[in-house]
């Protein structure tokens, strides 16, 4: 009768187990995980920018709301952001792994790289879900996302450089002219002193006047009044052409500043890369029709073919090279074996509950002294 009832405790103990195992299993621990391989080529401190923005949970809620990958409850939303902020669902793909460079010479390493210093290919992005299908539709939607946090970092740095670059030659712009404007006055007060010698010396002036000789100032002194004369009008001639040259990337400079500020306070608005290209394109479209000069519509067009470059960068030609599939095998522990061990665990715990008096005798008779 005994028998009979502990066989009955440690049947019940081990079909629980197996049903607790196989809800486990089945349920909350049942994860199916879908990676893929963007191609996106970037150094080292890109990488870095575009992972610290797509990482924020600022960020991916804002993108979040803007383009949502499905219908997400809040349970699901959490659970995203919190993948998302982890930092664990994306990894660069370097140009050259550590097997192959193992491989071939330093040599085709360093000729190897960009200019650029673009040592990665791309990013590798990952997800698991419960849902072998979820778990696909949220990877290729991290892929939009990091596309869409590229284009926002790369247009938030380019309007940072606008920016940086319109304020440092607005310091040096004037020092500039004013150096071409004493160059000149030096220039002029040197043809009027060698205009006075060659009419006070004719003979002199044509001396050596048809040779073919460096006008450098450094060599002033070897050659005739004369061909310094000449040499001096060159100069002044040189010296007009940078200050116009000058004059003309002021006026660019000038038109850019105001363009530059809009862009500011436009781009910082947007929530994902699409909209900082669509409030920058509208800047730049707006100052199209305030355009008065040639140097103004160059510097317009050349701000243009900035933003052209990183829209086709990060959001044309960055695309899957590995799309994420539907996955058929689950990761982790398998249901089938979380049913087993559940059911193993369950089993010994009832046998050690049942005979429980019988372990603690044999504890004891093992200690107790020798006779």
């Amino acid at each position: 009768m005994q028998t009979k009832k502990t066989l009955t405790i440690l049947l019940g103990a081990t079909v629980l187990g197996l049903a607790l195992g196989a809800a486990l299993g089945f349920g909350p621990l049942l994860r199916y995980r879908a990676e893929g391989v963007l191609s996106m080529e970037m150094g080292t401190a890109e990488y870095k920018r575009f992972t610290e923005l797509a990482n924020d949970a600022t960020t991916i809620n804002q993108y979040i709301d803007v383009v949502s990958p499905g219908d997400l409850t809040a349970a699901r939303r959490a659970a995203l952001v919190k993948v998302v902020t982890s930092g664990l669902w994306q990894k660069p793909v370097p140009k050259v792994s550590k097997a192959d460079a193992k491989e071939v010479p330093d040599v085709l390493l360093q000729t190897g790289q960009d200019r650029g210093g673009r040592i990665y290919l791309g990013v590798r992005l990952s997800y698991s879900a419960h849902e072998p299908k979820d778990a696909t539709d949220i990877a290729t939607w991290l892929g939009a996302y990091v596309k869409e946090a590229a284009t926002r970092e790369g247009i938030r740095e380019q309007v940072a450089q606008w920016s940086a670059d319109n304020m440092q030659y607005a310091d040096r712009a004037l020092e500039r002219k004013l150096k071409f404007g004493f160059d000149i006055e030096q220039a002029q007060s040197r043809i009027a002193a060698l205009k006075n010698i060659v009419s006070n010396y004719p003979e002199g002036g044509k001396r050596n006047s048809q040779q073919v000789v460096d006008v450098n100032k450094g060599n002033e002194k070897f050659l005739s009044p004369l061909l310094q004369l000449v040499a001096a009008e060159s100069e002044i001639i040189d010296v007009r052409e940078q200050t116009k040259r000058l004059d003309r990337e002021i006026e660019q400079q000038t038109f850019a500043k105001a363009l530059i500020a809009d862009a500011e306070a436009q781009t910082r608005l947007a929530k994902t890369g699409s909209e900082s290209v669509v409030k920058l394109s509208s800047v730049i479209s707006g100052y199209s029709k305030k355009v008065k000069t040639d140097g103004e519509r160059e510097k317009l067009l050349s701000l243009a073919a900035d933003l052209s470059q990183i829209n086709a960068r990060f959001l044309s030609r960055a695309q899957f090279v590995a799309q994420p599939s539907v996955p058929t095998q689950p990761e982790g522990l398998k249901p089938l074996y979380a049913t087993l061990l559940g059911g193993l665990f369950a089993l010994a715990a009832a046998a050690l509950f049942v005979w429980r008096a019988a372990i603690a005798r044999l504890l004891t008779d093992d200690r107790s002294p020798a006779a």
